[in-house]
C-alpha cells in the first residue's frame, strides 16, 4: 500500500489508495525467453481503492473506482542519486483495454523500461505525480546472476549495491531448464484463497475440507503430469495446511506451494447494490499477481488458472502433460508473422455421477480414501463420475486458460485476459478439456442431457497406495 492520489473524473475528485506489486523481468539469462525478454524492465500491477467506499464491486468482485480508459496513474520510479527518475508507461494500449469487457474489474498494468544504469539496482522509491511527497520504498532482489558479475558491474558504476541477499530464481525452481523446454513446459496450477463462502468462524471444519480437497486435486494432477499447485493462502490457512499429514508429501516434494496472500476477508451485509463482496472478491488480483510474478520466466513454464472443482482431461487415453502440448495445443497463431499463442483457452465440460445424487456429491470430496481394508484399495472420488455433458460449455465466460506468463498477460479477470506479446486461441475440445464437477461444493446441476462416460480413459490411476511408515507412522495416501 502506498501514497494516496486524487482521482479526477468529470469535474469530480476523490482520494484513492493504491496498492502496487512489482516484478523485475528480462535480461540475458531468461531460459527459453521470448524476443521481448532481452530488455530489462520493472513491471507493476496496481490496484486502486476509493477510500470513501471500500465496497465498490461488480458481481461480488472488487472494482476500480473508474474505468481504465478514463484515468490512469502517473507513476515515477526513483533509484539512488545521481540516476534520473523513470516514468511508467501503461502496458495495454487503448485498443487492448477495449478488447476485454468490465475494465473496472481488472488491475492496472504499468512498466518501467530499465536503462543499463538501472539494471543491477535492487531498491527503489515509487510515487504518483499527484502526490510527489508520498514515496513508497521497496526492494526487488536480483535473480539468477552471479555475485561476482553483480559486484563488478556495481563497482564500475561507483555504486555500492552488493549487500542484497541473492534470491534463487523462482523460474528455475518451478521449471528447471535442464528438464523443461519451450516444447515441454512445466505446467503449474494456480488457485485463489480457499475462503469460506459465508465467512464463518469454523476455521477448523472449513480448512479440513480444503485440505482433503487439495489432496484429491494434487493426487490427480501430479499423476497427470502437472508440476504442482500454487495455492494462495492467508496466515491461518498456511498454519493449518502445513500440519495436515496427507499434504506432507506434496509440501516436501515441492508440488504444493503455499503462496503468501494476506489480503483480509471482505464479506459484508447486502446494501442493496447487488451481490455483496464474497469469498472470491480478489479473484482478479490473485490471478494477475501469479501472471506478473511468473512473467520473468521463459516459455518453458505454463500456468493453469483454475479452481479445485476443475480437472484437466486429455481426451486421448493416457495423454499426460506435456504430451497434449506437443500434439494438439496450438503454439503459433495463423496469419502473417505467426505470433506465439500465449493464452490457450480450455473449454469446460460438466461431469455428473449416476451413483451419487447431486446433494451427496460434495461429501465425496471431503473424505480421505479409506485405507483400513487392504483387500479393497481406496479410490479417488472421480471414479464415481460416469456422466458428462455431450458438448462443452461454449460461452467465453465458461472457459479457463492455460497461459504462458512470458507473454505478459494483463487485465485478467477469472476467465481471460489480454496478452501483450502473443495471441489467444481456443483449444480444440478433442485435445484437452477441463472437467467441471458442478456439484463439487453443493448441489447445482442435475438437469439437461448427459451421456455415459468411461472414467477409465479419464483417470491416470485407479487406486491409491497407503504407506503407514511415512510421516512418523501417521500414514499418507498418494497416487501411483
Amino acid at each position: 500500500m502506498f501514497a494516496v492520489a486524487p482521482l479526477v473524473e468529470a469535474k469530480r475528485s476523490a482520494t484513492v489508495v493504491m496498492q502496487p506489486w512489482a516484478r523485475r523481468v528480462g535480461g540475458p539469462d531468461v531460459a527459453f525467453g521470448l524476443p521481448h525478454q532481452k530488455q530489462a524492465a520493472l513491471r507493476v500491477m496496481l490496484w486502486v481503492d476509493y477510500t470513501g467506499d471500500l465496497h465498490l464491486r461488480a458481481f461480488g468482485h472488487l472494482r476500480l473506482p473508474v474505468d481504465q480508459d478514463a484515468w490512469a496513474p502517473q507513476l515515477v520510479l526513483e533509484g539512488p542519486a545521481p540516476l534520473p527518475p523513470l516514468n511508467a508507461s501503461m502496458e495495454p494500449s487503448p485498443e487492448l483495454v477495449h478488447r476485454v469487457t468490465g475494465q473496472w474489474l481488472r488491475p492496472y498494468s504499468l512498466r518501467f523500461e530499465l536503462p543499463p544504469a538501472y539494471v543491477n539496482i535492487t531498491c527503489f522509491r515509487l510515487l504518483e505525480l499527484s502526490y510527489p511527497g508520498h514515496k513508497a520504498p521497496f526492494c526487488v532482489p536480483l535473480e539468477g546472476l552471479g555475485d561476482a558479475a553483480i559486484a563488478s558491474s556495481s563497482r564500475d558504476r561507483g555504486v555500492d549495491n552488493t549487500d542484497d541477499v541473492r534470491r534463487a530464481s523462482v523460474c528455475e525452481e518451478l521449471a528447471p531448464r535442464d528438464k523443461h523446454t519451450d516444447s515441454s513446459p512445466a505446467l503449474w496450477a494456480a488457485i485463489g484463497p480457499p475462503r469460506h463462502a459465508h465467512s464463518t468462524r469454523d476455521w477448523g471444519g472449513h480448512l479440513e475440507q480444503v485440505a482433503i480437497r487439495t489432496v484429491h486435486y494434487l493426487a490427480y494432477h501430479v499423476a497427470m503430469g502437472v508440476s504442482g499447485l500454487l495455492l494462495y493462502t492467508d496466515a491461518v490457512q498456511r498454519h493449518y495446511l502445513r500440519q495436515v499429514p496427507a499434504l506432507q508429501p506434496y509440501l516436501r516434494g515441492g508440488q504444493l506451494r503455499l503462496v503468501q496472500w494476506d489480503l483480509p476477508e471482505r464479506n459484508h451485509e447486502d446494501d442493496g447494490r447487488g451481490r455483496p463482496l464474497g469469498y472470491n472478491y480478489d479473484q482478479a488480483l490473485f490471478a494477475s499477481h501469479a501472471l506478473l510474478g511468473l512473467s520473468g520466466c521463459g516459455a518453458n513454464l505454463a500456468l493453469m488458472i483454475s479452481d479445485l472443482d476443475e480437472y484437466l482431461y486429455g481426451t486421448k487415453p493416457n495423454a499426460r502433460w506435456p504430451e497434449p502440448y506437443a500434439r494438439c495445443i496450438p503454439r503459433t497463431a495463423g496469419g502473417p508473422g505467426g505470433r506465439p499463442v500465449v493464452v490457450h483457452t480450455l473449454q469446460r465440460m460438466e461431469m455428473l455421477s449416476s451413483a451419487v445424487p447431486p446433494e451427496g456429491e460434495a461429501r465425496l470430496w471431503t473424505q480421505l480414501p479409506d485405507t483400513s481394508n487392504p483387500q479393497a484399495p481406496p479410490q479417488h472420488p472421480l471414479v464415481r463420475y460416469d456422466r458428462r455433458k455431450p458438448t462443452p460449455m461454449t460461452h467465453n465466460m465458461h472457459n479457463k486458460p492455460i497461459v504462458l506468463p512470458a507473454g505478459e498477460i494483463v487485465m485478467f479477470f477469472v476467465h481471460e485476459g489480454a496478452p501483450l506479446r502473443g495471441e489467444q486461441q481456443i483449444v480444440d475440445g478433442n485435445c484437452v478439456l477441463l472437467m467441471h464437477v458442478a456439484n463439487y461444493w453443493r448441489a447445482r446441476s442435475n438437469n439437461g442431457q448427459y451421456r455415459r462416460f468411461n472414467v477409465s480413459t479419464f483417470l491416470p490411476f485407479q487406486h491409491w497406495i497407503f504407506d503407514p511408515a511415512q510421516n512418523g507412522g501417521a500414514g499418507v495416501t498418494y497416487p501411483t
